[in-house]
């Protein structure tokens, strides 16, 4: 019942999971009315078009708090249907919220794959620019920290009364060509479209100071004038020319760069591999599999070098077999625990016997007999429990028993140790191209990402120069071809005295919990008797005992140290850079 309602739990979150995030909108269409009012007030009309795809309750809009003294008369309409100004979050109303740095609003609905419009209106104080003869509106219409792209924008600044065109002056920042602006008769008119998320777009509007009502409103900038904001935008065009022509020139140097560090990336490892890294010639070896195992070497030795100089805790289960098999444990099969939330897998415990350490045992083999020695005394007698991986004191050791374990496998002289100058260097060339490779990035787009790709993989490839010495081919060459024929242990007829002997180096060798299943069960005549194990009761035919050494195996992979298991957004939509959000 429980494992029925967490599948349940996991499918609705799953469900939950997917449908918020198949829930996207746009807002293509931004329309902004500015009326410009004798008394220095700006009305600004912001008429935000969203596009919704899925169900949407909520939108909110930030306004910067800047390039203004004061906000009043804050509004929210559809269709001249007002929202009403309550701090509910009921569907038709808004709320206003402010700190030093925004003023937040957030207005309710309901929209649910479907088109809708909404109306924002406010009336600015201070946000003109007032001289002698000349004055200005300098506004952020679309915010470059938006997260969606605007198709659409429409502007026109409405003056308090009619001015020649000729008295008007306007310019645009933004992206290059994309927008059109034209005075006539008090009114500006600005259309642009395509202006991407990382774009922005600001209008400067220039007109005589004698529009307004000198009575109600006073010089704010005795030094502005027409010359100066010409000046300035004169300068602002001319710095933006340099930064435009210096990134195309940055642009077509890091593109030339680019073909050059890929070169050079490729070329330096394919060098240092055949310098360091060509592999030895097995051709005069056999490369029939076979389940005659290739000689005496130490089962976590060798699974050392078949699974590319890792250790991982089935070598130490290895290990422990190993050394039971050579008489120093017995392991006994408990039957499977009762209860409501056991399995019906056996355990397995562990007892050390009379038998005295051998002189020719390897310091990591004696580390794991006293390790037993000690954990037993400490009153762990299963198996899984002496070495559980949580225990600190266990994962200490476990970190002293690999490193004495990689010490005696690199003296066997399987790997050229030669070879490691070579991964060596690539990592530090390579290392250096990424680094030139980001710059690239920036400036040259695909290629330079081209460029930061391939040094990358060729950093990562770097441990791929490390090669073996002509003895460690033969060596992982013979011992591939036994692991072939484990895997294959149903096509071969195994002695029955020797397949716990099998079983260990195929634990070692990293075959599967199936893999290893069937080496016990190639024999199906004769049960076999191992004298260093002793099964349960249930235990009594081929197919029962290749399960409990199956388990046994599996024992390692789950319990030793080592192991481990394993809406709105945001889019700018009004004067002074504002942005708004649905969810």
């Amino acid at each position: 019942m429980w494992i029925r309602s967490l599948i349940i739990s996991i499918l609705v979150i799953v469900g939950s999971f997917l449908s918020t995030s198949a829930k996207s909108y746009e807002i293509p269409d931004v329309r902004v009315e500015i009326t410009i009012k004798k008394d220095g007030t700006v009305h600004v009309t912001e008429h935000l078009t969203y596009v919704f795809d899925g169900s949407f309750s909520w939108a909110e809009y930030q306004i910067p708090r800047q390039g203004f003294s004061a906000i009043r008369n804050i509004q929210i309409k559809e269709n001249e249907k007002p929202y009403i100004n309550e701090n509910t979050e009921s569907t038709g109303t808004f709320s206003v919220a402010h700190n030093d740095e925004v003023i937040k609003i957030t207005w309710y609905y309901s929209a649910e794959d479907e088109k809708r419009t909404f109306t924002v209106s406010y009336v600015l104080e201070g946000a003109l620019t007032v001289g002698p003869q000349w004055s200005q509106f300098f506004w952020n219409y679309l915010s470059d920290e938006r997260d969606k792209s605007t198709n659409h924008l429409n502007i026109s600044i409405q003056l308090p009364e009619s001015v020649s065109a000729d008295s008007l002056f306007g310019w645009t920042r933004g992206p290059k060509g994309q927008f059109n602006l034209q005075e006539s008769a008090g009114t500006f008119t600005i259309n642009a479209s395509n202006i991407n998320d990382d774009e922005f777009a600001k209008v400067r509007a220039v007109f005589p100071t004698r529009v307004l009502n000198r009575s109600q409103i006073s010089t704010t900038d005795e030094e502005f004038s027409l010359d100066q904001a010409q000046k300035e935008e004169q300068d602002y065009q001319e710095k933006r020319n340099q930064k435009i022509e210096r990134q195309e020139y940055l642009s077509n140097l890091w593109t030339t760069l680019n073909y050059i560090i890929i070169l050079l990336s490729v070329g330096i490892f394919y060098l240092l591999y055949q310098k360091y890294g060509k592999r030895h010639s097995t051709s005069r070896f056999s490369s029939t599999e076979t389940i005659m195992i290739p000689g005496q070497i130490r089962p976590a030795a060798i699974g050392w070098l078949l699974q590319g100089r890792t250790i991982t805790s089935n070598l130490l289960m290895a290990t422990v077999l190993n050394l039971a098999r050579d008489g120093y444990f017995n392991i006994q099969e408990e039957p499977p625990k009762d209860g409501f939330l056991a399995d019906d897998k056996p355990t397995f415990s562990i007892e050390r016997t009379t038998k005295q350490l051998n002189e020719k045992l390897q310091k990591w083999e004696k580390q794991i007999i006293n390790f037993v020695e000690q954990r037993l005394k400490d009153d762990h007698q299963k198996l899984h429990e002496i070495f559980k991986g949580t225990n600190s004191e266990v994962s200490s050791w476990f970190t002293k028993w690999k490193n004495n374990l990689k010490e005696f496998a690199f003296d066997q002289g399987w790997i050229d140790k030669q070879s490691y100058t070579g991964c060596y260097w690539n990592i530090a060339l390579q290392s250096l191209l990424v680094i030139a490779s980001i710059p690239a990035l920036m400036y040259a787009g695909l290629v330079g990402l081209i460029a930061l790709l391939i040094s990358m993989f060729a950093l990562i490839f770097s441990f791929l120069i490390i090669r073996r010495t002509p003895e460690g081919e033969e060596v992982y060459h013979q011992w591939s071809k036994y692991k072939e024929g484990l895997k294959n242990a149903k096509e071969h007829s195994i002695s029955s005295d020797k397949l716990d002997k099998h079983f260990i180096y195929g634990l070692a060798l990293g075959l599967g919990e199936q893999e290893l299943e069937n080496v016990i069960a190639t024999n199906t005549d004769v049960v076999p008797v191992i004298a260093w194990m002793t099964f349960s009761s249930n235990t009594s035919s081929v197919a029962s005992v290749a399960s409990s050494f199956s388990t046994l195996g599996a024992t390692g992979a789950t319990s030793f140290p080592g192991t481990s298991g394993g809406t709105g957004a945001s889019a700018s939509a009004a004067g002074g850079g504002a942005s708004a959000s649905a969810g």
